[in-house]
């Protein structure tokens, strides 16, 4: 049972961070909650009822795992997701935030970030954190850390993931067994129904190799097993996890394989979806999250930026 001054803390934390959102969303009004502007959201539960954050994680207290997908950069979806794991850590059971974001390499960075013994610029540095980090995921690492929460970098190195893509599975036999370690044991490579739904997105008018769809997997394996193993040594706790919503699109990708792996985990899925796309039928095993469209990425004809991401080359 946590300290009661530490309960206290988070829940007055949870409340600043939440914001006027808890009171504009009482019962009453949370049906009329219009999307203004990036930070505004509304979440519906799988037969299209409006919740609040603390409703969702009432209903979602004896789930094991909640994947909450995003659009990467989405205020809004960023600010739902500190305020769904703000209520959850409020639930009587204990609860870990899992992170595509982070990747398994820097897992011990993470702890020793959460333990106070980094300061965080050096644990964005050493941790490899995302550009966005600061904007997008330091509340959700700031709720862990006040609640003494574990946090687990889900993911498989990019350098690694990237060879992969190049060279296919069979770049991974050339790792040494440290770093082997970092990628999921196994990689879902059989045809499926994630597989073509990948297969089908065609970039620069080009489908994508086999090559490509094993970098894919390599990520969704890799979440997987990392949840798994987790409750494996935690079956007392449950975990959210924040990834791209394509990972969980349709009930596949990640979905499926940590499934295949524990088909005894109860797992939600919550799906945002941009006014834009507002014709979207609700997906699979999913709740959806409506937030506003984002500004065009690129206009006509503007070239796609590059972008160097300091990382090794192949080898």
């Amino acid at each position: 049972m946590r300290p009661l001054l530490c309960r206290f803390s988070l829940a007055l934390f949870s409340l600043l961070l939440m914001g006027c959102q808890v009171t504009s969303l009482s019962q009453s009004s949370v049906s009329t909650l219009s999307l203004n502007t990036l930070y505004d959201y509304q979440l519906m539960d799988a037969e299209q009822q409006p919740l609040t954050p603390v409703q969702a994680a009432v209903q979602l207290a004896d789930f094991d795992v909640v994947m909450v997908g995003e659009l990467h950069g989405h205020q809004g979806i960023h600010r739902f997701q500190a305020d769904l794991f703000a209520a959850l850590l409020q639930q009587p059971r204990p609860w870990a935030l899992a992170m595509e974001q982070f990747s398994r390499d820097h897992q011990a960075e993470i702890n020793r970030y959460l333990a106070g013994e980094l300061g965080e610029d050096v644990f964005v540095k050493q941790a490899n954190a995302w550009p966005s980090y600061k904007s997008d995921y330091r509340a959700l690492l700031m709720l862990a850390k006040e609640a003494h929460a574990s946090v687990i970098a889900a993911n498989a190195p990019r350098h690694i993931v990237r060879c992969i893509a190049k060279f296919g599975p069979e770049y991974l036999q050339r790792l040494p067994a440290h770093e082997r370690r970092w990628v999921a044991k196994q990689l879902t490579l059989a045809f499926d129904a994630y597989k073509a739904l990948f297969m089908a997105n065609r970039h620069h008018g080009q489908a994508p190799s086999e090559a490509q769809f094993a970098a894919q997997t390599s990520w969704d394996d890799t979440m997987a097993e990392s949840i798994n193993d987790y409750l494996t040594l935690h079956p007392n706790h449950s975990v959210m996890l924040t990834l791209g919503r394509f990972h969980i699109k349709e009930g596949l990708g990640t979905v499926q394989r940590l499934q295949a792996r524990n088909p005894k985990l109860k797992i939600a899925l919550i799906y945002p979806v941009t006014a834009d796309e507002a014709e979207i039928e609700p997906q699979a095993q999913s709740w959806m999250l409506k937030v506003a469209a984002l500004p065009p990425a690129r206009l006509t004809g503007e070239p796609l930026p590059a972008f160097n991401l300091g990382e090794p080359e192949c080898e």
